[in-house]
Formats: C-alpha cells, sequence, structure tokens
C-alpha cells in the first residue's frame, strides 16, 4: 500500500514539529525566565510591558470610552437575552419539527468540524476576534481604575489567542457597574467588529457572478475532463445558461440525467474557458446526473468591485467572512449565562446584590440550567445531523 502525504497530513506534521522545536527551545534557553512558559502543545507568554499601552489607550477620550462602554454593556444584555431565546427556541424545534427549521449547534474544532482549506480563515479570524475582545477587556479595565496584572499570548495545539489578566481581587471590590461595564466590552467589541466587517463586505463586493468550486471530486466528469480545474473557479454557465446564483444552478441541475453532454462556461484565472464533460449517475440518486465538484459554505462568488484577481478577491471575501461568523458567534455565545463565559457574571452579579442568600446555589443553578441548554443542542444536532461537512 502506498504512503500518500495529504496537506492534511502534511500539516499535523508540521504542527507535532513545531510545538516539539518550541518546546525544545524553551527548556534550553530557559525562556520561562522571559515571561514565555513552554509545555508540549502550549505555551503562554506574559508581559507587563503592555500595560502602559492599555493605561495610554484608556486615558485618551476618557468620556468617549465611558459612554461606549455603557452602550456595549446595553448591547451585551441583548446579545445574552439573544442567546438564551436561541437556544431555547432552537430546542423546542428539535423537539416539535413543526414549529420551523432547526439551526445546527456545531462547536468549532479545526479539521474534524471544519474542513481543512478553511484553517488559514478560521486562525486569521480567531486572532483578530480574540485579540479586539481582550483588548477591550484591558481598556475597561483601567477605564474604571481595575489593576491589570499581566497581558500576553495563550496558545494551546491548534488554539492561539491573546488575555488580559485583572486583579481578581481589586476587580471583586469595584462597583457592579464598572465589573458589568468591563465583562461586556468583549463581546459589544467583537459584534461591532462583526457588523463593520459585514458592511465591508456588501460594500466591497458585487453580487453573486457564478458557483464556486471547492473541490473536484475524484474520477467524475470534470475530473475527467482532460482540463485543470481548481479549488476556487467558477462555473458561470452551462450550455449557454448562466447560473450565477444558486438557485439558478439548482433549478438547473435538478432535473438533469446521466449521460448527458454539457458545456460548461468556467471562470479560472480571471479567464473564461468552455469544458466540455458528459455527465455521471449521481451517487445518491442514479436517475440523476452529476458534474462532480463540491459545493460549500458559500455556494457562490462575488466578484471585487476593486478589480481584483479572481483568487485575491475569493481569499480576501472568506478572510472577512470568517470574522464575520466568529464575530457574532462569539458576541452572542460568550455572554450566555454559563461558566466560563463572560455573561454568566453579567448576570450574577445584578441577580447576587438582590438575593442575599444561597448566592452559590444560585450561581450553580444557573450554570447547570444554560450549560444544559447549550449542550441539549449541540447532543441533538450530532444525533441528527451528524458531522458537519463545511
Amino acid at each position: 500500500m502506498d504512503f500518500i502525504l495529504t496537506p492534511e497530513l502534511s500539516f499535523l506534521i508540521g504542527l507535532a514539529v513545531f510545538w516539539m522545536i518550541l518546546y525544545v527551545l524553551g527548556y534550553v534557553f530557559h525562556l520561562d525566565k522571559h515571561g514565555l512558559d513552554t509545555k508540549p502543545g502550549y505555551f503562554m507568554y506574559k508581559s507587563k510591558a503592555l500595560n502602559s499601552f492599555l493605561d495610554r489607550l484608556a486615558h485618551k477620550r476618557h468620556t468617549l470610552w465611558l459612554v461606549l462602554s455603557n452602550v456595549g454593556l446595553a448591547f451585551s444584555i441583548g446579545l445574552m437575552v439573544f442567546s438564551i431565546y436561541f437556544l431555547t427556541n432552537n430546542l423546542l424545534r428539535f423537539i416539535f419539527p413543526t414549529i420551523g427549521q432547526v439551526s445546527p449547534v456545531y462547536p468549532v474544532i479545526p479539521v474534524l468540524t471544519i474542513r481543512f482549506y478553511w484553517l488559514p480563515y478560521f486562525f486569521l479570524a480567531v486572532t483578530i476576534i480574540i485579540l479586539s475582545h481582550e483588548l477591550a477587556h484591558g481598556i475597561i479595565a483601567r477605564l474604571e481604575g481595575i489593576p491589570v496584572l499581566s497581558t500576553g499570548i495563550i496558545a494551546f495545539l491548534l488554539f492561539f489567542g491573546a488575555f488580559v489578566e485583572p486583579d481578581e481581587k481589586e476587580f471583586e471590590k469595584a462597583p457592579v457597574l464598572s465589573r458589568l461595564r468591563m465583562l461586556a466590552a468583549g463581546s459589544s467589541t467583537n459584534l461591532v467588529t462583526a457588523l463593520i466587517v459585514f458592511l465591508l463586505m456588501t460594500s466591497l463586493f458585487a453580487a453573486p457572478a457564478g458557483i464556486l468550486i471547492y473541490d473536484v471530486t475524484a474520477d467524475s466528469p470534470l475530473a475527467r475532463s482532460g482540463i485543470a480545474v481548481q479549488r476556487w473557479d467558477v462555473i458561470q454557465a452551462i450550455n449557454g445558461t448562466n447560473v450565477q446564483t444558486y438557485n439558478q444552478y439548482s433549478d438547473y441541475m435538478r432535473a438533469m440525467r446521466p449521460n448527458v453532454t454539457l458545456t460548461l462556461t468556467v471562470l479560472h484565472a480571471n479567464q473564461r474557458r468552455n469544458i466540455t464533460i458528459v455527465t455521471d449517475p449521481h451517487p445518491n440518486n442514479s436517475s440523476r446526473g452529476r458534474i462532480g465538484f463540491e459545493l460549500g459554505l458559500i455556494p457562490v462568488y462575488s466578484p471585487s468591485r476593486l478589480g481584483l484577481d479572481q483568487y485575491t478577491g475569493v481569499n480576501i471575501y472568506f478572510s472577512l467572512f470568517w470574522i464575520y461568523l466568529l464575530g457574532v458567534s462569539v458576541a452572542m455565545f460568550n455572554m450566555l449565562p454559563a461558566f466560563p463565559f463572560d455573561g454568566e457574571r453579567v448576570l450574577y452579579y445584578p441577580l447576587s446584590s438582590v438575593v442575599k442568600k444561597r448566592k452559590r446555589e444560585l450561581r450553580w443553578a444557573l450554570n447547570g440550567l444554560f450549560w444544559g441548554l447549550f449542550v441539549l443542542n449541540m447532543t441533538l444536532t450530532f444525533l441528527i445531523y451528524g458531522l458537519p461537512s463545511i
């Protein structure tokens, strides 16, 4: 049996080599003395020097930051209400399918729940979302006079991020409103970031102009055509009929039969070319014909209004899309009132000032309720839909 070094395997080998080298360097050169703590598959870098940067930001436009933190708190309360409503309503749809369409709830796990080719966009988005999230926490902490012990970056296996470490004792002594402003700052910043990116996407990219090819299926009509077709090429017409939107493509292919000759107009490297194929029987329905490529999370190609190269435009579009997607997701689920999400304390602190007894039991009850809601949604998603293929 021949050994095949797939891109996925190459990535995992490279990842293992990276962590091995980093761990050896940390051990040999005692990098922990310089604030870098390295373990197999993990590192954390702490820096007090960044604290002065947070101080400067917080004390510039003090009134503006205060207004923004109040607006952010209002946003975050809205996000908390929406996250609870979404999970509750979604659970009811699982139980009573006649109510409406279910929204699958998946954890984001690179390679396992999202495809390998999404990783560059995913990690770029994670970096931007976490940096903006933690930076907002740090600025509002200093605005409220809460000391920040350290700031830094952290990584575990595939996940990279940043952190701001406030003085927990001083944080707990701060007024309730100051604590709430700081806790809410991260999610509200992520929401604003997502909205800005959404506006950029709609401004910089035009209406759909074809069907985006994510992968060519092995031993398919398209693969056997003899003409190289690659990821991010675009099918713009079939037998002279434009298929600019997914609905147009779906309507055309719904009645397609095997052994039909098709001429595909494909955009490849900014050049339109015609490819002739003969359809195969669809593996899931032998009475239907197939072309032989995979559709993905966004099935259409939106050209750049700036006249960018085809592939450059696709890469920028997907970079923005993942920042938008993760920004909205983190903003919403981080406000879920369940530990360790920020929403847990945003709900608990006001309640604890009203409820004078059995505060610990109250906190456990809230966590059990909302974690149960979250886990039930994910469990039913996996039971019904299995692993995703995005």
